[in-house]
């Protein structure tokens, strides 16, 4: 299939929160965005369950809908980018990122976001993610492959998804 578009994905497993893809992102955001004191992801927690929100660069991305000043915008290549110069501080993109995956870099007027390490062959999230849960790959290859893996799952009678 041509025109496959690489993204950051979630990957089935199990988050066990150990931030090493924080501390990536942010060692890489640092020389992209003039020091940038935030990574583009995080780590949520719940209970003792772990979940990395990043962006999922939207087919019809709201961030760049309600973008006043334009400076998110799509590239070629599917991703939602940002011209960090042109943010004025509106917070527009936060306010309709309908997966929290955008926030506010303390001490400053932008709003970063995942970009997706386009400089580099593997996202350095992807890079540190020991356990495989963030994987770089066409969105639509990773879901083929979880339903394939699902329906296996069911021809053999199991019920439930075995643990990670």
């Amino acid at each position: 299939m041509a025109g496959k578009t690489k993204k950051v994905a979630l990957g089935p497993g199990v988050c066990d929160g150990c931030g090493k893809c924080v501390e990536a992102c942010l060692k890489a955001v640092r020389g992209k965005r003039d020091g940038g004191k935030q990574a583009a992801l995080k780590l949520l927690r719940h209970g003792m369950t772990y979940v990395p929100v990043i962006c999922r660069n939207c087919e019809d991305a709201p961030c760049v809908t309600a973008c006043m000043s334009g400076c998110r915008q799509r590239n070629g290549k599917g991703w939602v980018i940002t011209d960090y110069r042109r943010c004025v501080g509106c917070w527009m993109c936060i306010m309709n990122c309908p997966f929290g995956a955008i926030g506010r870099e303390p001490g400053s007027h932008i709003a970063p976001k995942c970009e997706g390490c386009l400089d580099r062959e593997i996202p350095a999230c992807v890079a540190a993610c020991g356990r495989g849960i963030l994987t770089h790959r066409d969105v639509r290859d990773l879901s083929d492959a979880m339903r394939r893996k699902a329906a296996a799952r069911f021809l053999a009678g199991e019920r439930e998804t075995p643990a990670e």
